[in-house]
């Protein structure tokens, strides 16, 4: 996976742990998604860090936007079909667009604090 080219690894390297420095690399490890130990501390070793870039926000904003852009075909549906749409339908499906719009906002305001 990290490897791309096959570079058997012939050298050994020892240290001694403590059992909580296992654990805690065991559930770094695990946190990140490895299962080679030897891998992830060599990616660690070398590279220094490993970023797991958890991508549910992403997936709850696309659901959010998809429910809005239905919303938004169903009024303009409404309104070629019978030439007019409710006041209050499209008051509410304005207050829903701009919750949608705020959530986006707030969640790239938290993506330019990271980087």
């Amino acid at each position: 996976m990290f490897n791309q080219e096959y570079l058997p690894c012939n050298r050994q390297i020892h240290i001694k742990l403590s059992d909580k420095e296992l654990k805690l690399i065991r559930d770094r490890m695990e946190q990140m998604g490895f299962k080679n130990m030897s891998a992830y501390i060599r990616k660690m070793a070398i590279d220094g860090y490993y970023i797991n870039v958890d991508f549910t926000a992403i997936h709850d904003l696309a659901k959010m936007m998809c429910i809005d852009s239905r919303n938004i075909n169903q009024i303009a549906k409404a309104a070629n079909t019978y030439g007019w749409v409710d006041e209050k339908i499209i008051a509410d499906m304005k207050a829903e667009h701009e919750k949608v719009l705020e959530t986006v906002k707030e969640y790239f305001d938290k993506l330019l604090e990271i980087m």
